[in-house]
């Protein structure tokens, strides 16, 4: 998607323009869509459409449930780990946070770990 409004200041762990004013931590692209088109529905998550999380362009951000970003996010996924082991129901587990984690990468981080001591 062409148009992103890259932030340039600093970054949350997470790649989430972040700022801080008067003392609060704010998330840059929530306030650009307050700003330039109004105020977030509540329960609702600004989905990225360009799946750029450092964009603030407010054209590229919808109103959407925690179910429909999360699902958006599953399907602009790869289907491997940084590895090349696949993403599937035998080989995936999920964070806290809904994120994906690759059972054999960590089977394998936890053996180096085991040799090392």
């Amino acid at each position: 998607m062409d148009g992103c409004w890259y932030w340039a200041a600093a970054l949350d762990r997470y790649g989430y323009g972040k700022f801080n004013f008067l003392g609060k931590t704010s998330l840059a692209h929530r306030v650009s869509y307050s700003f330039f088109v109004g105020q977030i529905p509540q329960k609702l998550h600004l989905d990225h459409l360009c799946r750029n999380r450092a964009c603030v362009n407010p054209e590229h951000l919808e109103p959407v449930t925690n179910k429909e970003n999360h699902a958006r996010g599953l399907r602009a996924q790869s289907t491997h780990c940084r590895r090349g082991h696949l993403f599937d129901p035998r080989n995936t587990r999920w964070d806290a946070r809904g994120g994906r984690r690759c059972r054999t990468c960590d089977r394998d981080r936890k053996r180096e770990v085991r040799r090392g001591l």
